[in-house]
């Protein structure tokens, strides 16, 4: 009988160890993984270009499209790309701050000046007025222009001849901010040459990179 209960005894030890409150450890959870952010992609600057502006207008201009404030003001293409006779266009320089409303308006064909063509050609003169938008002021001549006749022919301007219609504009034009003038860029082409385009730039810019007026 004592070895009966004995073993009931240790039956119950056992089972009491059994229901022990330790449990083991919960499996680790293992933490969700956070997403890298993606880099918003940098903003495409603002489209200046036209449909007319030619490729060395893009060219020219490409590199000022980062730019901002006062540099991007005065550092524009030609707007618009191209023009005729009686419209305008506006242009800007190479410094800072020089801007003109250009409007070709018309042509003097012939044009008369202070000594004679050469021999085989003629003079021919394209009106300008000029009205100055920008806040510096213009100080320089009308050099970066061409002149295109016939199928490829190409004039540059004509510059310290004096023609009826030149009103200064064959030296340096000084052109105040807000101020303005009028003249003609005059150029020496063949006798039989029938202008086509013109082309103009602000001081340093080259005239393939300026405004283009149809001729005909």
């Amino acid at each position: 009988m004592l070895k009966l209960l004995g073993a009931i005894a240790a039956l119950a030890a056992l089972t009491a160890g059994c229901g022990s409150s330790d449990q083991s450890p919960a499996a680790a959870t293992t933490p969700a993984a956070t997403p890298t952010p993606t880099p918003a992609a940098p903003a495409e600057p603002e489209a200046r270009f036209e449909k007319g502006h030619s490729r060395a207008v893009r060219d020219y201009y490409r590199h000022s499209l980062g730019e901002e404030g006062v540099e991007a003001e005065y550092h524009q293409p030609p707007r618009p790309a191209t023009g005729g006779i009686g419209d305008t266009i506006t242009l800007t320089g190479t410094n800072i701050g020089v801007r003109e409303d250009v409007t070709l308006t018309g042509l003097v064909d012939p044009a008369g000046a202070a000594r004679p063509p050469r021999e085989g050609m003629r003079y021919v003169g394209v009106g300008l007025r000029v009205v100055s938008t920008g806040i510096t002021v213009h100080d320089d001549t009308f050099h970066q222009a061409l002149l295109r006749y016939g199928a490829r022919g190409r004039a540059r301007p004509l510059l310290g001849v004096k023609a009826s219609c030149s009103h200064g504009f064959q030296r340096v034009v000084r052109i105040d901010a807000s101020g303005r003038a009028r003249g003609c860029v005059l150029f020496e082409v063949p006798r039989s040459a029938r202008p086509r385009q013109f082309q103009l730039a602000l001081e340093q810019v080259p005239p393939e990179a300026g405004g283009r007026w149809r001729l005909r």
